[in-house]
């Protein structure tokens, strides 16, 4: 199975207010907000901050008069005054697959596609792929009320599987102190962090067989300080945070590759090392070389 993720981007952002008084879960419920401008029966608005567990999107369902009431058909939590309103253009998500990045895209409709877009996951909007025919994906956005829908040939076709990616983009963003930056897009953090998984593989693969099964930790904890390192320096030189995270990530890869520190799986087990001849020396030297010199013996220094 794959887990597909498509990050919520600021276009599909409109108008923001707040609510100008508490209000309580339940069905058809009046919001107070401190103005209503731009908000129009059968609006999307997400109630409350944003990646919170609490944000929820949900429809306008009546007749909107300029002022500050609205109503929508169902409230699933209570909101507080003071917590933000956000119009989005969409409440969908819509995946699709491919065999190639520039083929043929087929919804996913068998798991799931169109899903509605996961304003409580700061990640962005999940859909698990439990068929193997694709290898490539997209996402578009879907508006389930005037059925508008972003051009698929817009939307960068990725090798979406998710869960087997180092760590989030969210993740990333946070470590960088970039969560609330929309100048820096989710494309340039998804590069770096395609090159931070460069980087941990290049170091890992004469000690680990790779790809690994499952993502540990300290992997994740690696690619984090690597991509968000990268970001850093690129803006800030060697004045900013990066220099710290990237020595501090590639001294943890050393430390592995030393074997002063091992990856460890979820059952307390080591990762499976690799063991083919293209990571080193497997063993002892023989004790005749391979031109048939003298005998071979280990000496104080040497170097392996």
């Amino acid at each position: 199975m794959r887990t597909l993720l498509a990050p919520t981007e600021d276009f599909i952002k409109l108008e923001r207010t707040t609510l100008d008084a508490d209000v309580s879960a339940g069905s058809s419920v009046t919001l107070v907000l401190k103005n209503n401008g731009g908000i129009a029966e059968n609006t999307f608005i997400v109630i409350g901050r944003e990646g919170s567990e609490k944000a929820e999107l949900q429809k306008v369902n009546q007749l909107v008069v300029l002022g500050t009431d609205v109503r929508v058909a169902t409230l699933l939590f209570a909101h507080k005054k003071g917590e933000p309103i956000t119009v989005y253009r969409y409440d969908k998500r819509k995946f699709y697959g491919a065999l190639t990045a520039n083929g043929a895209y087929t919804e996913l409709t068998g798991d799931g596609s169109p899903v509605a877009i996961q304003v409580d996951d700061p990640q962005g909007t999940l859909l698990e792929y439990s068929a193997s025919s694709y290898t490539y994906f997209k996402a578009t956005y879907y508006n389930s009320v005037s059925l508008l829908e972003t051009d698929a040939s817009d939307s960068q076709a990725v090798l979406a599987d998710e869960s087997a990616r180092y760590t989030s983009l969210y993740a990333i963003r946070v470590q960088a102190g970039l969560t609330n930056n929309p100048y820096i897009d989710d494309g340039r953090i998804e590069r770096k962090r395609m090159q931070a998984e460069n980087e941990i593989n290049s170091s890992l693969f004469r000690i680990y067989t790779l790809p690994l099964a499952t993502i540990p930790p300290l992997v994740q904890r690696i690619c984090e300080l690597l991509a968000a390192g990268y970001i850093d320096f690129e803006e800030y030189g060697p004045d900013g945070q990066g220099v710290k995270w990237l020595g501090e990530a590639r001294g943890i890869l050393k430390s592995l590759r030393d074997g002063v520190q091992f990856l460890i799986a979820t059952d307390g087990t080591e990762f499976t090392r690799n063991t083919s001849d293209g990571r080193g020396i497997v063993g002892y030297p023989d004790e005749v070389d391979d031109h048939s010199g003298p005998a071979q013996f280990f000496k104080m220094g040497q170097k392996f």
